[in-house]
Parts: structure tokens; C-alpha cells; sequence
């Protein structure tokens, strides 16, 4: 088993934390970024100049946002992330009582993906020091 996270999985984290001190959970619309990997390294470390971050555009729908004509300059980045703010589901305390239904709660999701795989991050508004983090392939 390789303990060694993903490039994906560092920047979402990296990032994530970056949007943390300054976006808040108001946004309604897709927001697509791209990476330049500056220090592998200093993702972990949190360091704020690991990466360079370009904002590419921003669109209503995924839809929108791929036809943005801004949106084919993602080839020229290491990764991309797409930032949305969404009404995401959280799991009841004990999901086995009768009932008991999941509650919606605004969440920040950041999708990041390069050729290797990707990773999702979300922040719930109401709970903001619990961050889910999901890996994907």
C-alpha cells in the first residue's frame, strides 16, 4: 500500500484551506482554476507559494463553464479545480433509527483533477472545521 498522497488530493487540501481564509460559502456559481506546482513539498507544509493559482472562469452551469472561452486553457496547467457551493447532504448521528433522514447543509466543494486522478474536498457552512476529504481514481 502506498502511503503517499496523490498530487490531486495535496492540492485540494492546499487549496481548499487557501479558499477557507478567503471565499465564503455565498458563491452561486462554478468557479474553474488552474495549478502551477511551484514546490511539491510545500503543499504539505501548507506554504502559501507552493502553487500558482490562475482563475479561468466562472459559469452558472458545468455547462456554461466548458464553453467559457477561457476553458481550453486548462492542457496548459499541471491540475485544475473546479469551486462550487452546493446543498450536500449530511449523514443523521445514528443512521439506523426509523426516521432519521440526512440533513442538507451548505457545503464549498473543490474538485481537483489532473492525469493521474483527482480528489474532492467539502466544507460544510455549518460545521466549518470538519472538512470531508474523498479521493477518486
Amino acid at each position: 500500500m502506498n502511503d503517499t498522497a496523490s498530487l490531486p488530493f495535496r492540492l485540494a487540501r492546499w487549496f481548499e484551506a487557501r479558499l477557507h481564509q478567503t471565499l465564503d460559502f455565498g458563491q452561486t456559481s462554478l468557479r474553474l482554476y488552474g495549478f502551477d506546482v511551484i514546490d511539491p513539498d510545500g503543499l504539505d507544509h501548507d506554504h502559501p507559494a507552493a502553487a500558482r493559482v490562475t482563475f479561468l472562469a466562472e459559469g452558472a452551469d458545468m455547462e456554461a463553464l466548458t464553453r467559457h472561452p477561457d476553458s481550453p486553457r486548462v492542457r496548459d496547467f499541471d491540475a485544475i479545480a473546479i469551486v462550487s457551493a452546493e446543498w450536500r447532504m449530511v449523514l443523521p448521528p445514528d443512521p439506523r433509527r426509523p426516521r432519521q433522514y440526512p440533513v442538507r447543509r451548505k457545503a464549498r466543494v473543490v474538485e481537483v483533477r489532473d492525469e493521474t486522478g483527482g480528489a474532492t474536498i467539502m466544507r460544510f457552512e455549518h460545521e466549518p472545521d470538519h472538512v470531508v476529504f474523498i479521493s477518486a481514481a
